[in-house]
């Protein structure tokens, strides 16, 4: 399995295991995991926070808020943050993003249009 890194105020791992999942579930309430793969912006840090806390009990999601804050744009984008987080949640619950954002990519797409080919007039053009 990958280790999964955000490069804050020092190189912080995230693991998502029992407590983690169980932390979330507190600060966000029952969640379907499709609804937990689809935060919104202001989630990310309770994720995060959850997934660093393993290794720093003094953790806060303020404190996990300041240090995104420090990082982005220097080391991280917002964006590079919440993939990274995401990324490491799924993986640990075994999870493959790649095959399970094709499967809701192929629901939401629309139907193709056939493009057809115009037939050039049989009449003579006026020169």
């Amino acid at each position: 399995m990958k280790d999964y890194i955000l490069n804050l105020d020092r190189p912080r791992e995230l693991r998502f295991g029992f407590k983690a999942m169980r932390r979330i579930r507190g600060k966000l309430g029952e969640r379907s995991l499709e609804s937990l793969l689809n935060i919104k912006w202001d989630e990310v840090p309770i994720l995060t926070w959850a997934g660093l806390k393993w290794e720093d009990k003094q953790l806060t999601v303020e404190k996990v808020e300041d240090l995104l804050d420090e990082a982005i744009p220097k080391r991280h984008t917002i964006l590079e943050a919440t993939e990274i987080t995401l990324g490491a949640m799924a993986d640990h619950m075994g999870i493959d993003l790649k095959k399970a954002g094709a499967s809701d990519q192929d629901k939401k797409k629309p139907e193709k249009k056939k493009v057809t080919e115009k037939i050039p007039s049989t009449k003579k053009q006026k020169k």
